[in-house]
């Protein structure tokens, strides 16, 4: 396969997988939807800082609004509960209800708007066609789909840039990015998808100043745009910071010269601090230093982690073990409010293929790994993958019922968390050896080049099955 078209295909399944997607997941029924539309739609509005009331951090919303969303979310869970699409297409078209307002505290009041300017943005764009059409009070439904279509444009748009310009693993990341879990997120309103294909991008930045033939240095442009990533990634999930740590070994040009790289890395560590700082000066958080109840049971589970390392590594490595298909399910494709999942023998099946083309396509791309590297590599991914099982057992197991401070388990990591890191993974099993043997040669080519076939017959299988369970 020409590995130029490699991203136009990938534009073209993701946006017709996409907005099937899109259109056949009912408002709302997707993780964490409610509390990522209601931070996009306060954007929208300018309103950029939370207040408090009754020790809790939220903004002012409409009641109408408020009660919709309710109502599609208590429909999650209940796999008889069947969705109707005259009612999809009233609620859509019917005026909205602004007229009442009511405080609502919702888990990403006290996000950085940085992750929900994309979803803002196609709301903003919503109100433009509203009063072109005159469309008096868009109703909530409206602005659900005008969110989720900018969400799956801007994930398409950094994946496909991805795949064009990084040197190795162009299937694999595409593969990746056409994943039914991927471009489920990217067709519903969430952060995720942002965080995704920014990874991806950074990825791609970091092969081809290492791998790539005509991109041996870090440009100016590089520089800047990596920083960009990198401050996305610590003001809203952190834990994929460690991707970064690639840039210390890999890029061996840049490496020749110690002093210079250096200065160009600690140039990109200003760069983040300084739109940091800046962003908390121009978007300050408002009164929100309240000690909330669960602020306070976060600390105590923080301490617990401090003082007892042993046990929490115990608690981690038999989580993993224990949820092993819940991650490999929430990984590849599980639907609606993670409800609705993929049969087993599509999982396996996708779980079984996606190694073997990105191992067959890293010797195919005869790139030499060092062991130093590797080890890298296992480490950033390693990090990245404990740092969501950390950041969730401190802030979100500790505050559930039947869980607590000191919990045995830990509950709230779900496979889409690990999405981001899976292109490095494959680094690991680089081997130049396997592409000098012609037969071996030829069957991978063929594997690699026919990536499409496995993706398209697993995406269809998803869309029956979100047919079958929300209108069937």
């Amino acid at each position: 396969m020409n590995t130029n078209s490699i991203a136009k295909k990938f534009v073209y399944l993701s946006l017709i997988f996409g907005i099937l997607f899109m259109v056949l997941t009912p408002p709302f029924q997707a993780p964490d939807e409610d509390s990522h539309f209601k931070k996009a739609y306060v954007l929208s509005k300018g309103n950029l800082f939370p207040d408090v009331q009754d020790g809790k951090v939220g903004y002012m919303l409409p009641k109408g609004m408020l009660d919709y969303i309710t109502m599609q979310n208590n429909k999650g869970g209940n796999l008889d509960e069947k969705f109707n699409y005259k009612d999809m297409y009233l609620t859509e078209r019917l005026p909205g209800e602004y007229g009442e307002q009511k405080f609502d505290g919702f888990s990403t009041a006290k996000t950085n708007p940085v992750g929900h300017i994309v979803q803002a943005t196609g709301i903003v764009f919503g109100n433009v066609v509203a009063k072109i059409l005159d469309i008096d009070n868009p109703s909530v439904l409206y602005f659900l789909y005008f969110a989720r279509f900018f969400n799956l444009l801007f994930y398409v748009t950094i994946v496909a840039i991805s795949i064009s310009i990084t040197p190795i693993l162009k299937r694999t990341m595409a593969m990746i990015g056409i994943m039914p879990m991927s471009l489920f997120l990217a067709a519903t309103v969430s952060y995720d998808p942002i965080l995704i294909s920014l990874a991806f991008l950074a990825c791609a930045m970091i092969f081809r100043i290492s791998f790539g033939e005509n991109q041996k240095e870090l440009t100016t442009a590089y520089i800047v745009i990596l920083s960009v990533i990198a401050y996305v990634f610590v003001v809203i999930k952190i834990v994929y910071v460690p991707i970064f740590l690639l840039m210390l070994f890999l890029p061996k040009f840049e490496l020749k010269n110690k002093k210079i790289y250096a200065k160009k890395l600690i140039s990109m560590g200003i760069i983040v601090i300084a739109l940091y700082f800046i962003t908390k000066l121009i978007m300050p958080s408002g009164d929100t230093s309240v000690i909330t109840e669960d602020a306070k049971l976060a600390s105590q589970q923080m301490q617990f982690v401090i003082h007892n390392p042993v046990k929490y590594l115990q608690i981690y490595f038999n989580t993993l073990s224990s949820m092993k298909l819940f991650f490999v399910s929430t990984t590849i494709g599980t639907f609606g409010l993670i409800d609705t999942n993929l049969y087993c023998v599509f999982l396996g099946a996708y779980l079984f293929i996606m190694p073997i083309i990105g191992i067959a396509e890293t010797s195919l791309d005869n790139i030499k790994v060092k062991v130093i590297d590797r080890i890298i590599v296992f480490i950033s991914v390693s990090a990245a993958i404990f740092g969501c099982f950390l950041a969730m057992y401190i802030y979100w197991t500790s505050i559930l019922d039947n869980y607590g401070v000191g919990a045995g388990a830990i509950t709230g990591v779900q496979g889409r968390y690990f999405i981001p890191v899976i292109p490095l993974i494959f680094l690991i099993f680089a081997n130049t050896k396997l592409q000098k043997v012609e037969k071996l040669n030829k069957i991978m080519k063929t594997i690699v080049d026919n990536f499409i076939l496995p993706s398209s017959i697993i995406l269809c299988a998803s869309v029956v099955a979100i047919l079958l369970r929300f209108w069937c």
